[in-house]
């Protein structure tokens, strides 16, 4: 029997979702957003003040680049994502406010080992080293980028980060159409075994240097600890009588 005042056993303020109930619920029950987040506001500024350095030293060696570069094609290409890179690290300038640090301005590598890495990429200056600039950009940092900014933008909160969440697609938009590009230039380019062989070489000696950095935001680019811990794992059977048992002893 259904008492009065009751819809399926909820009172009818919990079946129509209004009154006392509703007004401590952050959000409805269909919706599924991250309420806390993987970092503090002080650790976001950290992350973002990083991923700004990292934009700002790309952007302006694509435009440097541009001059260096015989190609048209591939000019052209790096002409707008020039744009896209200072048009990315100008958000993270805009964020940091948002976020209680004073100085937008504030740009730095999160270690010397990631800042000899952007060094070594940005490298390459020749007219004849157009292969090792686009697998510099195309198959090493932007793929790693695409990485970094995917999970910040997966392990943040919706709720109270929802502007870095829409930065962040934003970049991951771009992201993705530059690497498909630049991709397709690298294979149109490297059509012989021998410049293939350079594209390899080259590829896995900044990947090393990537790695020995730990990434962009340094050790914890793509890690660690989550705030939700795993539980413990349950004890069953005899080990769990035995528990009791000695439980009961102690209390006799």
């Amino acid at each position: 029997m259904t008492k009065s005042g009751e819809v399926n056993g909820y009172s009818v303020e919990e079946a129509a979702g209004y009154g006392t109930v509703r007004h401590a619920q952050p959000f409805p029950y269909w919706d599924r957003r991250r309420l806390l987040g993987e970092w503090t506001v002080e650790e976001s500024v950290e992350r973002i003040v990083n991923y700004k350095w990292c934009e700002q030293q790309f952007s302006a060696a694509l435009g440097g680049w541009g001059a260096t570069i015989p190609e048209l094609d591939v000019k052209a290409m790096l002409g707008r994502h020039t744009y896209e890179h200072a048009w990315h690290a100008d958000l993270w300038r805009l964020r940091l406010p948002e976020l209680r640090e004073a100085n937008e301005d504030r740009a730095e590598p999160a270690n010397d080992a990631f800042k000899h890495f952007m060094e070594e990429l940005t490298s390459p200056d020749a007219p004849d080293v157009t292969i090792e600039k686009l697998v510099g950009i195309y198959r090493v940092l932007v793929p790693h980028l695409m990485a970094v900014y995917t999970f910040h933008q997966k392990v943040t909160s919706d709720i109270v980060d929802a502007p870095t969440v829409r930065i962040l697609k934003f970049m991951l938009d771009d992201d993705h159409i530059q690497f498909v590009e630049g991709e397709m230039m690298i294979e149109d380019l490297a059509r012989t075994p021998e410049l293939r062989e350079r594209a390899g070489k080259w590829q896995m000696h900044l990947d090393v240097l990537l790695a020995k950095s730990g990434g962009v935001a340094g050790e914890k680019t793509l890690g660690g600890r989550p705030k939700i811990g795993m539980p413990g794992k349950a004890v069953l059977g005899a080990p769990l009588r035995e528990r009791i048992e000695a439980a009961q002893a102690s209390n006799s």
